[in-house]
């Protein structure tokens, strides 16, 4: 069974203040936020409400141009060219369209625009302007180093996309008719991992260590592959079994992000752990989407994501296709549209845990904040060492948040009615 994940977020302006001492706003936290606040109300009546965005045949028909975005050094040491697909609607007349890239997926080894062509099509008949791009793949015995330079190849050609976009509309006389304001990144895999990282992995300050003597000559954090100037931030993120080196790169405010995983992922892990290329160990850890969720979650930040059961990896864009996108299209149209995500399935009612599933409790031990997975009504009661009960929570939504911050450290019990036996919370403030 699937499980729906919901946290809303928190305006910029109401986060509590140990929030911007503890993890100083970005500029892209305070430009997000301005963002949200500047849809306007005329393009919400032209756009929304419409069945652009929600209804799966809006458009017909699509059409593909290729085009060149950049360019870069390659995995063997030549110039490589750097190509994107460009997907429209067919007899669309809107000219500020929100922007959906989707990269592909083969572990950083492989992989080609056209893997990703049903989606990029899915996105496109629903309104979007949808981009399958290159990037950089390819590299020799997996190791630390060698994997995470993959990575950062992946980064910085994702981040060039976005550049590139922007100066199609500032240069170009905006060729593909969209809305530079709302560009959404994310992808597949090895595609996700790269559009996560070219989201969060934004200050210099977070280049990798291992590649810190090579940082220059990669071009920082922003990389060398095409339109320098221009800015790379997006308006919103998506993840098919992505994952990302450190949760601590996700700051208060961050852009939102929706995620699908499946729970045992035995590729891209779903939790953290340590990350294998083709069975190779690397020796490095990564935290895939319930844990970047965890940390998305203790922020407050705008988030919802999918879990499915199994070991399987991205096997449900083809056992549930309809499904895994129509959760992310429901996410990316509420956004473009104004709203608080729903975090449920496109035009669908969302699914809840069944009563019978054993409690989960997200991150255990904790600090203050802890998430757990409940079913949809159900009343939850919190009970120190002693048993003495603390206070009850209704559950609003299958992830409820429960803080413990006002309370001692020490271990603390959550019972729900009606589910399997308690579980047990460990505070620890250090």
């Amino acid at each position: 069974m699937q499980e729906w994940h919901w946290t809303g977020h928190i305006p910029v302006d109401q986060l509590p203040s140990h929030a911007f001492f503890d993890n100083p706003p970005t500029m892209k936290t305070f430009c997000y936020a301005l963002v949200l606040a500047a849809v306007p109300s005329l393009l919400v009546a032209q756009e929304c409400g419409t069945g652009r965005y929600t209804d799966l045949n809006f458009f017909v028909e699509t059409t593909m141009t290729t085009v060149d975005y950049g360019a870069n050094t390659g995995v063997s040491g030549g110039n490589q060219v750097l190509r994107m697909d460009v997907y429209q609607p067919v007899g669309d007349v809107l000219t500020d369209r929100p922007v959906v890239i989707v990269a592909f997926g083969g572990s950083f080894i492989g992989g080609a625009r056209a893997d990703v062509a049903d989606l990029c099509i899915f996105f496109a008949k629903l309104g979007y302007v949808a981009v399958a791009p290159d990037y950089r793949v390819g590299f020799f015995l997996p190791n630390g180093a060698t994997t995470t330079r993959a990575v950062m190849r992946g980064t910085h050609d994702m981040k060039a996309v976005v550049r590139y976009l922007r100066k199609s509309v500032a240069e170009d006389s905006n060729p593909f008719n969209i809305d530079p304001d709302r560009i959404i990144t994310g992808g597949v895999s090895a595609g996700a991992i790269s559009a996560i990282h070219a989201v969060y992995l934004d200050e210099d300050s977070e280049m990798p260590v291992i590649l810190a003597g090579e940082a220059a000559a990669l071009g920082g954090i922003e990389g060398n592959s095409g339109s320098p100037g221009y800015s790379s931030d997006v308006f919103a993120c998506y993840s098919f079994s992505g994952a990302i080196a450190d949760t601590l790169y996700i700051v208060p405010g961050d852009t939102p992000l929706a995620s699908v995983h499946e729970v045992g992922d035995g590729v891209v892990p779903c939790y953290t752990q340590e990350v294998s290329v083709v069975g190779i160990p690397t020796g490095l850890i990564a935290s895939g989407s319930h844990d970047i969720h965890v940390r998305m979650d203790n922020l407050q930040n705008t988030n919802c994501f999918l879990s499915y059961p199994g070991t399987g990896h991205v096997g449900y864009l083809t056992s549930d296709f309809a499904g895994s996108t129509g959760f992310i299209a429901q996410f990316l149209s509420d956004l473009v549209c104004g709203t608080e995500p729903t975090c449920g399935p496109l035009a669908t009612a969302v699914n809840t845990l069944d009563a019978n599933e054993p409690t989960k409790a997200y991150p255990n031990p904790t600090r203050d904040v802890v998430s757990v997975d409940v079913p949809v009504g159900s009343i939850a009661t919190i009970h120190d060492a002693q048993g003495r009960e603390l206070f009850t929570q209704r559950a609003t939504a299958t992830t409820t948040r429960f803080d413990l911050s006002g309370h001692p450290d020490g271990v603390y019990t959550i019972r729900v009615a009606g589910t399997a036996p308690a579980i047990q919370v460990i505070k620890l403030d250090r």
